[in-house]
């Protein structure tokens, strides 16, 4: 093993605060991390690293050189991108990781267009639900919402928001009725990711101005978007979902937009690509970065001019909400 390589696993392990996460990120052996950092130790003649059975730590050493490989990494990858910019293209593996609110009919055409351009770079994509932290989990390039990040140490592009919808199949409205008003929302059944995950509290607002507030009681929840989308489908319950997720179902009929006149405020629905803010970036990682940001502008671009009509089927013939309560209450 070269030093090079040797400083470079110092570096994961230094990230991670752990052997074994180091060597699952590298993909090597436990084994193989170890001896790495034993021939930089013996080399330096000096402990870079505190060990217990519980956990590690820099020594005041290690610290030290620790600065100094990443300063010398960087040169060094600086350079290599350089000379593939220049000599040739990019290459190697990517590690992306995204937030599955977007939608796949989003993100496999943009993987696929930057692999037609860039076919000797290898794209390991992750869906994510929860927060994510792009350094220790061995991350290149995330294109995540708001809340699945928050480091200062990493650089944030936003390409817009994925809009939130209410939804519900033509079959539950039918049943159920159309529900004129955000409150009518709290009297019917819902489905929908765990309080864990997503509070149950939305704030929805009217086109004329008008707030509304309200908190639901989900009949069946599980931790995953592309679960809540299928139980809607299934006619479980109505959701709020990212417009991403469901687009396609929309277009199709398959599935209607409730309280048309309303949009949903949520911050954390803004998408941006992050990426760790190094002075130097591989190449694969530049070049993806920039990709991404073109595409997913368009994208979003494209979904905020395109009229609210094209993109919701015509409303069943059903009676609204309150008639259908009046008719249940007379027979009763």
């Amino acid at each position: 093993m070269n030093q090079i390589h040797a400083m470079r696993v110092f570096v994961r392990v230094a990230d991670t605060e752990s052997f074994r996460r180091a060597a699952q990120q590298l993909d090597v052996s436990n084994a193989l991390v170890t001896r790495a950092i034993a021939m930089l130790e013996a080399h330096l003649r000096t402990r870079l690293i505190n060990r217990t059975t519980r956990n590690l730590s820099l020594t005041e050493a290690g610290t030290r050189y620790l600065e100094g490989c990443r300063a010398l990494l960087e040169e060094l990858d600086h350079l290599e991108s350089t000379v593939t910019h220049t000599e040739g293209e990019p290459s190697g593996t990517l590690r992306v990781v995204a937030s599955s609110a977007l939608s796949l009919l989003t993100l496999t055409p943009l993987i696929d267009g930057f692999r037609k351009v860039y076919p000797k770079v290898n794209v390991r994509l992750t869906l994510a639900e929860r927060h994510v932290d792009l350094v220790e989990d061995g991350y290149d390039v995330g294109i995540v919402t708001a809340f699945m990040v928050s480091s200062t140490a990493l650089i944030e592009r936003p390409v817009g928001t994925n809009s939130l919808v209410p939804v519900a199949t033509p079959a539950f409205v039918a049943e159920h009725g159309m529900p004129n008003s955000p409150t009518d929302l709290q009297s019917l059944p819902s489905v929908g990711l765990p309080n864990e995950m997503r509070s149950q509290t939305w704030h929805f607002r009217h086109r004329l101005g008008d707030a509304d507030q309200v908190t639901l009681a989900p009949v069946y929840t599980v931790n995953n978007g592309l679960m809540v989308r299928l139980a809607t489908l299934k006619s479980m319950g109505f959701s709020i979902v990212p417009e991403g997720i469901v687009r396609a179902d929309l277009e199709d009929g398959t599935l209607v937009r409730l309280l048309d006149g309303y949009s949903i405020d949520d911050p954390d629905m803004k998408v941006s690509i992050v990426y760790p803010g190094r002075q130097y970036l591989p190449a694969k990682t530049r070049f993806f970065i920039d990709y991404a940001l073109d595409y997913l502008s368009r994208e979003f671009a494209a979904k905020s001019i395109r009229p609210d009509e094209a993109m919701r089927p015509p409303m069943p013939s059903v009676m609204p909400l309150q008639s259908i309560r009046g008719v249940s209450a007379t027979a009763n």
